[in-house]
């Protein structure tokens, strides 16, 4: 693992928590109140939920302890929340920082179980950038690509066909960026950009089943790292899935041959409501 300032890591998580929070006052109203959105700081953490969903990518509290404020009250606060909202489940998406430690035990206290979580990765942005051979065909999109963005992203990650109307509103949103790959005049692959101060953040990165093995994820990432050079970035961070025996690792190994350097990785708790956690979570709450 690279080791970087806690500076840094600090402004990555402050960058990730500004970029969520973003993408919620998305919601269009009507959606917003069909799904039951709900978003909060809690501490120096944000937490998301979408009550009509067990998804625990949208039921998640990220950023917690990134600024040294984490304590324990604060995760009784958030268990209480998602516990009084009825949720089934969250997740807790814990970040390098300087209570990374503590606030594991903490949530081990609590019942959190342990899940594979992300990898983050950054790139020094001053780094040169290859060049590669002409090959597949990589634009930055306009309004006319709004709809193959999101419907490669649904192909690629099961979205629900519900959030389409927030997708659109996402893929159109003036801070993000979105670079397609074309085989040909078909659309297989999309990537985005989101810059913020002197860091850019990619994700986003799909590819379309049938069209995978032919080099369009990495031309996706030397796209947009050109951009976040063009721009004047200092940093470049990702996250992509922490490693897992038996799980496809060709994100990473892309990232990595590109000069992106592990810096550390974010483990998932997440949070179940049963019959003796819940009875064991009121009594710590009153």
């Amino acid at each position: 693992m690279k080791r970087v300032s806690a500076r840094l890591l600090q402004a990555i998580e402050a960058s990730a928590i500004r970029g969520t929070e973003d993408h919620w006052k998305l919601v269009p109203p009507d959606l917003a109140k069909r799904l039951k959105t709900g978003t909060a700081h809690v501490g120096d953490a944000f937490m998301t939920m979408l009550s009509g969903s067990e998804a625990l990518r949208m039921n998640r509290v990220i950023g917690l302890g990134h600024r040294g404020q984490a304590n324990e009250q604060v995760i009784d606060e958030i268990v209480r929340r998602y516990h009084d909202a009825r949720m089934k489940r969250f997740s807790l998406l814990l970040g390098p920082g300087p209570q990374m430690k503590q606030v594991a035990r903490w949530l081990e206290a609590r019942r959190f179980a342990r899940k594979p979580g992300l990898m983050l990765l950054v790139r020094d942005a001053r780094i040169p950038v290859p060049h590669e051979k002409a090959g597949l065909r990589i634009h930055r999109s306009s309004a006319v690509d709004r709809e193959t963005i999101v419907r490669i992203h649904a192909t690629c990650f099961a979205t629900p066909p519900i959030r389409r109307s927030w997708n659109l509103v996402a893929a159109a949103a003036r801070h993000h960026e979105h670079y397609l790959a074309f085989d040909g005049p078909k659309a297989i692959g999309v990537g985005t950009i989101r810059v913020d101060g002197d860091l850019a953040w990619l994700g986003g990165g799909a590819v379309l089943t049938r069209y995978r093995r032919r080099g369009a994820h990495r031309a996706l990432i030397l796209a947009r790292l050109r951009r976040a050079a063009q721009l004047g970035c200092r940093w470049v961070w990702v996250e992509t899935a922490e490693p897992v025996k038996g799980r496809p690792d060709g994100s990473r190994r892309n990232l990595v041959r590109l000069g992106f350097q592990e810096v550390g990785v974010k483990p998932l708790y997440v949070w179940e409501r049963d019959e003796v956690g819940s009875v064991s979570a009121r009594a710590r709450l009153r």
